[in-house]
């Protein structure tokens, strides 16, 4: 994850326990990086990332984690932990595609910013392509 422009690149990433994440800071002006544990507001970490340098996380808890820096309050992204054997991020309308998914029956779940539109439903996967539509009603 990137720190330049004053933002972070990309807002959200989603990685295995135990997957080493570099954040790094492409600018010469001083940053940080707190990260906070969504569900139990535990501080994973907060450091200083050097100008130009990168800080290496090694995540091992599954969750959603806010992150932020300190010293520039309008930063904010995500990190998703998970082990989940299939994984997409959705388009800016929300859309997904998960290829040569097995036949079998699956939890999905959607994360989203906001608490009330997250889902998680039951699908079955029959060998044929299924379209699924996940709303919060």
């Amino acid at each position: 994850m990137d720190q330049f422009g004053t933002a972070f690149w990309p807002k959200l990433l989603v990685v295995r326990p135990g997957q080493p994440v570099d954040f790094k800071n492409s600018e010469d002006v001083l940053h940080n990086v707190h990260v906070v544990h969504a569900e139990t507001r535990e501080t994973e970490f907060n450091v200083g990332t050097p100008m130009v340098g990168a800080y290496r996380h090694v995540f091992t808890r599954e969750g959603a984690y806010d992150v932020s820096c300190n010293i520039h309050p309008s930063m904010a992204a995500y990190v998703i932990v998970t082990a989940a054997p299939f994984v997409a991020v959705g388009d800016s309308q929300g859309n997904f595609t998960l290829e040569a998914v097995p036949e079998g029956t699956y939890a999905v779940r959607v994360w989203n910013l906001d608490p009330k539109r997250r889902v998680e439903r039951k699908v079955t996967i029959d060998g044929t392509t299924e379209t699924l539509t996940l709303t919060d009603s």
